[in-house]
């Protein structure tokens, strides 16, 4: 099935902390990743959002707008899964995910779960649904920042910026167009992990519309509006779960390979108040980081060496940084994905 071009003006942004990667344009069972939200940046620092140019879509209607409210439900915990695959958020660290992804489907290593929190909600999304990694590197080609910064002048004249700079209403749409099944319907279980802004719970919605769940998993505080989901105010899933290993254990995983892309702390240069602010988000999310890779089977952690975020234009190097990072633990990852060929098959729903 040929799903039509999608035409993107261009926009920039500067940023840092969660969430991610979007791809758009051309045929395939189309794709758009792209989400590399600034945390600090954007909403503390005051970061330049400039050129938030139009975004024609020229696409048939998404049956997806009658799915139901996304929830947090879907998946059974009592079921064991032999095999869980957990994507970290990261920001535009998160192409390297794609570089893992591409080296499984060489192997023909399928996880039974997907878990992604930020930028691993968009990529574990779009390919346990069913998009090949191919698909997705393909429309990452064509990627700018015109369906991520959404801001409204009117809005924030007329109505003030309420929770957020942005409302996050393009990104959302966006994904909607590509991720057309709910998330019980995917090929693969899964669930992005957001966090809860009004109790600091960790929430895995697992059901229900796929675009609203991972646009609340990638809603950067300060720069996207949160989002309200069955009575909870949902926000960036890495504030919380960077790497949401616990949340595949809660769902059955009995073994589990984490993705870790997370900028480390020490890899950054403090040379100004504002860098300092940053530093400290980065410290206080390391702790739960460290926290969760403990609780993996085994964990590939791409060489991404920079001393800031990163943008559009490293995806290249970034997703062959991960692909590198994959083979070096190729004998790990087949040995944890043969103990699932030798177990009996789950009974995944």
């Amino acid at each position: 099935m040929e799903i039509p071009r999608v035409q993107l003006a261009s926009l920039q942004t500067m940023g840092t902390h969660s969430t991610e990667i979007l791809a758009t344009r051309e045929t395939l069972p189309g794709l758009r990743r792209r989400s590399m939200l600034g945390l600090g940046a954007a909403a503390l620092a005051g970061t330049s959002l400039t050129g938030c140019m139009t975004t024609r879509f020229v696409t048939r209607p998404s049956p997806v707008t009658l799915l139901q409210e996304p929830g947090f439900d879907g998946l059974a915990t009592h079921v064991q899964r032999n095999c869980a695959l957990v994507l970290s958020g990261g920001a535009a660290r998160g192409f390297a995910h794609l570089g893992v992804l591409r080296v499984l489907e060489r192997e023909n290593l399928r996880p039974d779960l997907v878990v992604g929190s930020s930028a691993g909600a968009i990529v574990g999304a779009l390919w346990a649904s069913g998009l090949r990694v191919a698909d997705i590197e393909a429309a990452a080609d064509q990627l700018d920042w015109s369906v991520l910064l959404d801001f409204d002048p009117m809005r924030a004249v007329l109505g003030g910026l309420g929770l957020g700079l942005m409302e996050g209403d393009r990104l959302e749409q966006f994904l909607r167009r590509y991720l057309v099944q709910a998330i019980e319907d995917f090929g693969i279980p899964f669930a992005a992990v957001a966090t809860d802004m009004e109790n600091a719970e960790i929430v895995a919605i697992n059901s229900g519309d796929a675009a609203r769940a991972v646009r609340a998993s990638c809603a950067v505080p300060g720069l996207y509006q949160p989002v309200r989901i069955r009575g909870r105010l949902l926000a960036d899933g890495q504030i919380a779960s960077p790497l949401p290993v616990g949340t595949a254990r809660q769902f059955g995983a009995r073994n589990v390979l984490a993705v870790d892309v997370i900028f480390p702390p020490q890899h950054a240069q403090m040379t100004n108040p504002v860098s300092m602010l940053f530093q400290s988000l980065i410290v206080s999310g390391w702790r739960h980081l460290v926290a969760e890779r403990k609780l993996a089977d085994v964990v590939v952690s791409p060489d991404i060496r920079t001393a800031a975020q990163l943008g559009l234009s490293s995806r290249s190097w970034v997703s062959e940084a991960g692909e590198k990072a994959a083979i070096e633990n190729l004998p790990a990852i087949r040995q944890l994905f043969a103990k699932t060929e030798s177990a009996p098959s789950p009974q995944l729903r």
